[in-house]
């Protein structure tokens, strides 16, 4: 009897530790502070919100991504306990992310970040209404945002990759000349395409930086370039020159006029589905550039060829605009890219090797 008592007090301790090890883990998951603020930056902690441009609710949940996590119907129309269930589920499999605002929040990953551990509910019930948000908004009324002076630019070059609290001010700035900016802080592909552009209308020396000269140009000389164009079904003609002995094959554009606007028709002239391997089981050499919204490239016109015969809606125009970036996020998710869109050495892949829509 005192020999199984003690077998039976060790098998109670090893479960105790067992316990303490699991309520430990749950531990590692991000405060319910550091939840609080990343929704006062996404949404103002608005679990209802629906602007209507394709985010949705207090994490500003896209469609696609709600439904790899298992959500159901529209994400703001979910409890707020459903939504940061939600919300930590993905972070367990993705870390920060997929959120801009967790980098102007300040916030760090931990262990759980990216473990692929599938949280039970109880163990996001500790996100509801707790916690106290720490993030302070970007003070755009110091952006002297639609004016002809710039504030001052506070010696930071901006990069692309990293998010910056003090780029919003510029992104917004630009916004009120036309592009497609809500400012996010993130120095993306559109960024840096919007830079080039600034920079060429503005005769400074081109770079991939946002530097205090290509700061100072957002609040001078307006950009040439409107809102965003729509897309195309066939690009223009070859230009043809006087004399010509052969058709001028365009090359993408430092400064794509819009590009010149494609219109409705066949393909990226000189290209062929062999040229492109269309069809072909390997992918061909990346390029070694990415595209996104608002880029034209003969590269791009073959990863659209290839797109279309894989049963997208592409033809290879060359240009990218709304059907691109939906065809591109639907790979992207049919693969666990990550549904950003821009279409980088992984997303060139898929298009030949990767899975399709189903």
């Amino acid at each position: 009897m005192r020999r199984a008592l003690a077998l039976g007090t060790t098998i109670a301790a090893l479960f105790a530790g067992m316990t303490i090890f699991m309520a430990g883990s749950a531990s590692a998951d991000p405060s319910a502070s550091d939840w609080a603020s990343l929704r006062q930056c996404e949404s103002s902690g608005d679990y209802s919100i629906n602007t209507g441009n394709g985010y949705y609710g207090a994490y500003q949940f896209d469609q696609s991504t709600w439904n790899s996590v298992g959500g159901s119907g529209s994400p703001a129309d979910a409890s707020p306990s459903e939504q940061d269930y939600r919300a930590l589920y993905l972070y367990r499999m993705r870390g920060w992310s997929p959120w801009t605002c967790a980098s102007l929040a300040g916030l760090r990953e931990d262990s759980m970040a990216s473990s692929g551990v599938v949280p039970s509910r109880a163990d996001s019930a500790y996100i509801s209404g707790g916690g106290t948000s720490t993030y302070t908004p970007v003070p755009t009324n110091s952006c002297n945002i639609g004016k002809s002076t710039a504030p001052a630019w506070g010696g930071t070059t901006f990069s692309r990759g990293t998010t910056y609290r003090g780029l919003v001010c510029w992104q917004k700035q630009m916004a009120t000349k036309g592009y497609h900016f809500t400012g996010t802080g993130y120095f993306g592909a559109y960024t840096l395409s919007v830079v080039h552009q600034l920079q060429s209308t503005s005769g400074i020396r081109q770079s991939d930086v946002i530097d205090a000269s290509t700061w100072a140009a957002a609040w001078g000389r307006a950009a040439t370039t409107p809102t965003k164009p729509s897309e195309p079904t066939k690009p223009t003609k070859p230009v043809t020159p006087t004399k010509p002995t052969k058709p001028v094959t365009p090359t993408k554009p430092t400064k794509p006029v819009t590009p010149t606007k494609p219109v409705s028709g066949a393909l990226w002239p000189g290209i062929t589905a062999a040229s492109c391997h269309v069809g072909a089981r390997k992918a061909p050499a990346w390029p070694k550039e990415s595209f996104a919204l608002g880029d034209y490239d003969k590269a791009l016109a073959c990863w659209q060829m290839q797109m279309g015969r894989r049963g997208y809606d592409l033809i290879g125009v060359g240009y990218y605009g709304d059907h691109t970036l939906a065809a591109a996020k639907s790979i992207q998710n049919a693969n666990h890219l990550g549904g950003t869109g821009l279409i980088g050495p992984k997303t060139w892949k898929a298009a030949w090797e990767g899975k399709v829509k189903p």
